[in-house]
């Protein structure tokens, strides 16, 4: 009991606090979008908040050798579940994404990122990419990060199989890996676009024309682009105020408790209010990021903490950015504010993971 009470004292409750004050956020906003429904979402999403605090510092707890010695148990208990929901899983929204593991739903997809990153990490810690005949190793992350990328994408579930792509391309970069590699990836990748944009659903090609042109089908497939717009640019400075959005209330805002959350946010909080949201997300990224790179000599660590806060930092970013018109609308969730329970408890989980590595630091 004194060991536990040991490691609590060493954790970093200043991260601990941000990131559950970005969780309240959450709960203060799917309260508006959901208070004149039936608030079985809000009762969920609280539990959801339970749940995944608790988790997070359950994990911050464990010892980072736990980690790295079933990095790659858990990457493949990740795939055994992502097949199962790609091939198996029940459909949503004309995607087949989730499955029920004792009456919980569960999107594998989110998880596998967590996964997939600890599995680089250890990789690379264990193997040192330094000669051009250890080139030829690169073949196993490779696929490493290809199986579970094509399994997300043929789901179809293009914004999390690009963040997972992205990701590992950050994770191969601060491993060390010659700039070479990089340029034959980016050549590799201009030959196979067309192919890339042959296999898109329809609808996906239709989203990534309408960011260009949402005007061109304001009933259509601009209509969730245009509804964000004037949403977020409603609120001016100071917002209309917590309850009285008209674009969320009055229903003209589309999935306003999930994808586009930061609209609603923008138009009863203003300019003020997602400026403090962008804020607090990069205090986050910052603190984490300077978590991480004391890790100088720890590979496992540093990618492990990277990767962590990369998917976190990025997908904040892409939510933001795709509802504000800037990127094409990908279906990502805002962390720790959309609702949603698989993605907000890998959010969590990887929290505990960087905790956990904090915590070691500090206790060497």
């Amino acid at each position: 009991m004194t060991d536990i009470f040991f490691k609590l004292k060493q954790l970093n409750w200043l991260l601990i606090s941000l990131i559950l004050f970005l969780s309240f956020v959450g709960f203060v906003m799917i309260y508006s979008a959901t208070f004149e429904e039936e608030n079985k979402i809000f009762i969920s999403h609280i539990y959801k908040i339970f749940i995944g605090s608790l988790l997070m510092i359950f994990l911050s707890l464990l010892d980072i050798d736990f980690w790295k010695r079933y990095s790659y148990f858990f990457y493949f208990l990740g795939l055994i579940l992502l097949i199962w929901a790609s091939f198996y899983g029940y459909l949503g929204k004309g995607a087949r994404r989730w499955i029920s593991i004792f009456g919980i739903n569960l999107q594998p997809s989110e998880i596998m990122k967590i996964f997939l990153i600890l599995s680089l990490a250890k990789f690379f810690d264990e193997k040192k990419i330094q000669e051009p005949r250890d080139y030829f190793f690169l073949i196993l992350p490779v696929l490493l990060v290809i199986i579970p990328f094509s399994l997300i994408l043929i789901q179809p579930d293009l914004g999390t199989a690009m963040l997972v792509l992205f990701v590992s391309i950050v994770i191969f970069f601060i491993s060390g890996i010659n700039w070479k590699f990089f340029f034959s990836f980016g050549i590799i990748s201009l030959i196979v676009t067309p192919y890339f944009w042959n296999g898109l659903k329809e609808y996906q090609k239709q989203r990534i024309l309408t960011l260009f042109n949402p005007e061109n089908d304001p009933l259509g497939s601009g209509y969730h682009i245009i509804q964000s717009q004037i949403a977020i640019g409603s609120g001016g400075t100071f917002g209309k105020g917590w309850l009285k959005g008209t674009q969320s209330h009055l229903d003209f805002l589309p999935e306003k408790h999930t994808d586009f959350i930061f609209s609603m946010l923008g138009e009863e909080f203003g300019f003020i209010g997602t400026l403090s949201v962008i804020g607090l997300i990069c205090l986050i990224t910052f603190i984490t990021y300077n978590i991480t790179g004391r890790f100088i000599h720890d590979i496992y660590c540093r990618i492990v903490g990277y990767g962590i806060i990369t998917n976190f930092f990025f997908a904040s970013f892409i939510n933001m950015s795709m509802v504000i018109g800037i990127l094409p609308i990908v279906g990502l969730p805002l962390p720790l504010v959309s609702f949603g329970g698989s993605s907000m408890i890998t959010y969590f989980i990887g929290f505990g993971i960087i905790l956990s590595i904090d915590r070691n630091l500090n206790s060497r």
